[in-house]
């Protein structure tokens, strides 16, 4: 897909990649709360590394200088916490931000 005129990652490749990157924070989450039942004084295991190295092979991929995957991954919590008006255009008109699709029509989108 091009737009304009750079080639990035697919709807569908770039949707597989960030579903893919919740499921490893869900997991690592899970594996905190088993760990914790085993042992009320465990702290916690991190994929933080691989996180990053997620992030930033996506930014580079979707081009993405606004830091709008982290933000939606670190800030809204993989959007759980995006409301209406979270994210606005120039011209002041909300631009949902709640889901993966919703993500990258914002990263492909050069008019926002």
């Amino acid at each position: 897909m091009k737009t304009n005129q750079i080639e990035i990652m697919t709807r569908g490749e770039f949707t597989g990649l960030m579903k893919e990157l919740v499921a490893i924070r869900k997991d690592g989450d899970n594996l905190n709360v088993a760990f914790r039942k085993l042992d009320p004084d465990f702290n916690y295991i991190s994929f933080g590394r691989y996180q990053t190295l997620i992030l930033k092979t996506l930014r580079l991929a979707m081009r993405d200088k606004g830091e709008w995957i982290d933000y939606w991954v670190y800030e809204l919590d993989c959007g759980k916490d995006a409301k209406a008006g979270t994210v606005k255009s120039k011209s002041g008109k909300s631009i949902p931000i709640k889901s993966i699709s919703d993500l990258y029509s914002i990263l492909t989108n050069p008019n926002l």
